[in-house]
């Protein structure tokens, strides 16, 4: 099939320039109380569609802040999600708060919008974004049930004026400011476009303030959306449940799983960085998470899980998702003809919507939920190579846990043409050692470095690096560039990879990492990088 559509214009790696910090925001006190209000819903009433990981986010981001020691946390998940309830729950804990003290913010669930005043200057395109919650109607008394975008900003200066630190995360489309349909099975937070009179909506809903709240960058608060005002959130599978990817990622984070450099205390810094890398790895770059100061700060935002006896360690709890992801094959689905009765490593299902993968036989593509389109001109015989490809990766990222290493493409993902060029950016290694590799959309392994002893020994401690690129010859789809860092050489994977430069021979990709990572420790870095031949 030729070689790689990505291929390298400059071999040599060059260091990465840093962006300069924003002014300092008054730091929270990590040793002070907090408390949490965590919504979820997923009963939405029709025509407006029903979810089904917004309450497992709600419930897993309630876990992780019990066990954090946060001192008041109020659960609303489905019918007990309203208008009334939610407003209530943050006066009440507002109220208890004191300076220094945090105070969270989570919802999970559909985002929409609305007509916003006619003369309102901060919102040009003539709507305000709002968070639709259980009772939410697109006509009549229902409108009232939702929390516009000016409500959202009223909570955060009350809040401010408190001096207590707000940390809100808006798992929901349309969630820049402050949107889960359906394809292929997948679902999205996107409530239907509400065609609403504004008359209607001030007769029976409160209006949002009228008054202009502007939310300073040096305010005491951060906040994580979803997606930029114009995107989609998808529902993704994580662990065998429907999740969102930003929900799953904070969750992890506040186990202290962005601790970057253990010290025990997150920054925003630090948290912004892992979930944004997160959620691009959980939703191979098709969601780019937002956060708001836009340029995040070193300051302190909450401090690391304190483990329990009663409490799996990180090492068991990989082991477990190793074992699930190695033995667990892909569910493989055709379409637009028969395909072949079995591929190695696949489980064929008549299913789409609950399929991994779909290989559409007329057409020799393969689609990859969430990813779309992931190779191009496959033969029936080339699926096997495609689906160790992918088994591979939902090794890498199970056994990575969160030891995630921001990984991608500058400037944005979208399908590159060919003769195209691109840029991918590592982050700062923490580790001395680099693996990098590429997995191109046919499953083979392009090894890309270490390539010379001198390579082999090089410090990559504190150091970033970008990679210049080329689409130029198929096959196209998607292709992954992996980078392992870690403490040791990992020299017994680097002659394995070396081996595995045909799509035939990389069947054996998954085993491989399996019985070469065994026992290390690695922090995976994955940019997602997707190509088309064009017309």
């Amino acid at each position: 099939m030729g070689s790689s559509a990505v291929s390298t214009v400059l071999r040599a790696v060059l260091p990465m320039a840093g962006l300069a910090s924003a002014a300092l925001a008054p730091a929270p006190a990590l040793a002070a109380e907090s408390y949490a209000l965590v919504v979820g819903i997923d009963a939405y009433t029709a025509p407006i569609p029903a979810l089904h990981g917004a309450v497992n986010d709600a419930e897993d981001i309630a876990q992780a802040l019990r066990m954090s020691g946060v001192r008041q946390l109020v659960l609303l998940t489905d019918g007990q999600a309203t208008k009334p309830a939610v407003v209530a729950a943050w006066e009440s804990l507002l109220g208890q708060a004191k300076a220094g003290d945090t105070i969270y913010f989570t919802y999970a669930g559909h985002g929409s919008q609305e007509p916003a005043a006619a003369d309102d200057p901060d919102e040009p395109d003539g709507l305000d974004d709002n968070l639709p919650l259980v009772n939410f109607a697109l006509k009549g008394p229902g409108l009232a049930d939702r929390i516009v975008d000016k409500e959202m900003a009223v909570w955060l200066k009350e809040a401010e004026d408190k001096k207590v630190y707000a940390v809100v995360v808006t798992d929901a489309c349309h969630s820049g400011t402050m949107y889960r349909s359906v394809s292929m099975g997948l679902t999205y937070r996107v409530a239907p476009k509400p065609q609403i009179d504004r008359a209607e909506l001030l007769q029976f809903a409160p209006p949002a303030p009228n008054v202009s709240v502007k939310v300073d960058p040096n305010d005491r608060f951060t906040f994580l959306a979803g997606v930029a005002d114009d995107k989609l959130v998808p529902e993704v599978t994580i662990g065998g449940r429907q999740r969102g990817a930003l929900s799953f990622a904070f969750a992890r984070a506040l186990e202290g799983q962005a601790d970057a450099n253990h010290d025990g205390v997150t920054t925003e810094k630090e948290l912004v960085s892992f979930v944004r890398a997160s959620v691009l790895q959980s939703t191979q770059s098709q969601q780019v998470s937002q956060s708001f100061p836009t340029v995040s700060r070193d300051i302190p935002v909450f401090g690391a899980k304190t483990a329990t006896a009663d409490t799996p360690s990180a090492q068991d709890l990989l082991a477990v998702a190793e074992q699930a992801v190695a033995d667990a094959p892909l569910r493989l689905a055709f379409r637009n003809g028969d395909g072949p009765s079995a591929v190695a490593g696949a489980e064929i299902v008549a299913d789409e919507a609950g399929a991994d993968l779909v290989y559409d036989v007329a057409k020799q593509t393969v689609e990859k939920r969430v990813a779309g389109i992931v190779a191009e001109d496959v033969a029936p015989s080339g699926l096997a190579g495609v689906v160790a490809k992918w088994r591979a990766i939902a090794f890498l990222q199970a056994y990575a846990g969160g030891a995630i290493q921001p990984f991608e493409v500058a400037g944005g993902s979208r399908t590159f043409l060919r003769g195209e060029r691109l840029t991918v950016g590592l982050g700062a290694s923490s580790h001395r050692f680099m693996t990098l590799f590429n997995l191109p959309p046919d499953g083979k392994v392009e090894f890309l470095y270490p390539a010379s002893p001198a390579e082999h020994d090089e410090d990559w401690k504190g150091r970033a690096f970008s990679l210049p690129l080329q689409v130029r010859d198929p096959p196209f789809g998607a292709e992954h560039l992996v980078a392992l860092l870690s403490d040791q050489p990992l020299d017994e994977l680097q002659t394995a990879l070396q081996g595995l430069s045909r799509p035939d021979a990389a069947t054996v990709l998954p085993d491989t990492l399996k019985n070469a990572l065994s026992g290390k420790t690695v922090t995976v870095g994955i940019a997602d990088i997707f190509t088309s031949g064009g017309p």
